[in-house]
């Protein structure tokens, strides 16, 4: 297994903040297709910001750790639940490997992937193909902006591989912070359906005033790391009732939130780090859509 430090010829190079959420979740990649796919993967440009990360709190990866295993494991639950075949929108999809755990663990429910960012897709498509040839013709790796909403419905009905009347579960993970609420709205609701037939699953940052007072400094000194390496003035945040509107207005409906004391026991068996839902400042949520 790969570690941040290391150099890795042949492989792809992610920017520093991709980078840094990428090692912090090594542990999750460790079998499967998605380890050798997170082998291929270049973390040196996230050092320095691991460093500074880890001088705040030097447990943070148990939070990715605990986001990317809950968002996998609603993610599998939905494909398995679904009627028939089913399809997956991964939007903002980075360089996670979300798509091959998703093919390895119900590869007979999965029609088509179809992953959405604004850059480095065309290098993602090859690796999938070199490491998981089988399941890479099954995804397609297309460059759009998700803020713009009649771009990204393009793009995805170009591929030739998206069925409007088949059963859809979107993954919208890591890129609530970043966005407007309406326009976070406006690219969910390109999978809108009459019966509520698809699923979204989405994280979010919960305002400082859901945080217990002595939690508070390690989302605002990580974030605040995060901002300065992405150049972001504001970081968007979503209390319950927030996020409800956001995705009622995209369509939305039954919409469950998961704190991240939840998230811990179920991946862990256990509450080290996150005793009561106060503790945490993430939040993930699903809907019917």
């Amino acid at each position: 297994m790969p570690d941040l430090s290391r150099e890795m010829a042949g492989s792809l190079e992610l920017e520093p903040t991709a980078a840094l959420v990428m090692a912090w979740a090594k542990d999750l990649y460790r079998e499967g297709s998605a380890s050798l796919f997170y082998s291929r993967l270049d973390l040196s440009a996230g050092r320095q910001m691991k460093r500074e990360c880890d001088s705040v709190c030097p447990w943070y990866p148990e939070v990715m750790m605990n986001r990317k295993w809950f968002i996998r494991h609603l993610a599998l639950e939905a494909v398995s639940g679904a009627c028939g075949h089913c399809q997956v929108v991964i939007l903002a999809a980075g360089k996670s490997p979300l798509a091959l755990e998703l093919l390895d663990g119900h590869p007979e429910k999965i029609a088509a992937v179809i992953e959405i960012d604004i850059a480095g897709m065309e290098e993602k498509q090859r690796i999938y193909a070199a490491v998981s040839p089988r399941a890479a013709k099954r995804i397609r790796c297309v460059q759009a902006d998700i803020s713009d909403r009649e771009g990204t419905g393009g793009a995805i009905a170009a591929t030739g591989t998206y069925d409007p009347l088949r059963t859809t579960l979107v993954v919208f993970e890591g890129i609530s912070y970043y966005l407007p609420p309406e326009v976070s709205s406006g690219v969910l609701s390109l999978f809108a359906t009459e019966d509520r037939q698809n699923t979204v699953i989405l994280d979010s940052l919960l305002p400082c005033r859901f945080v217990k007072d002595d939690r508070r400094y390690i989302s605002r000194g990580i974030w605040g790391i995060i901002h300065r390496d992405c150049k972001f003035q504001n970081t968007v945040t979503y209390s319950p009732d927030e996020m409800e509107a956001m995705l009622f207005s995209a369509g939305c409906g039954k919409v469950c939130h998961h704190a991240m004391d939840k998230m811990e026991r179920l991946r862990t068996g256990k509450n080290r780090f996150f005793p009561t839902a106060e503790h945490g400042w993430i939040r993930i949520s699903a809907a019917r859509l």
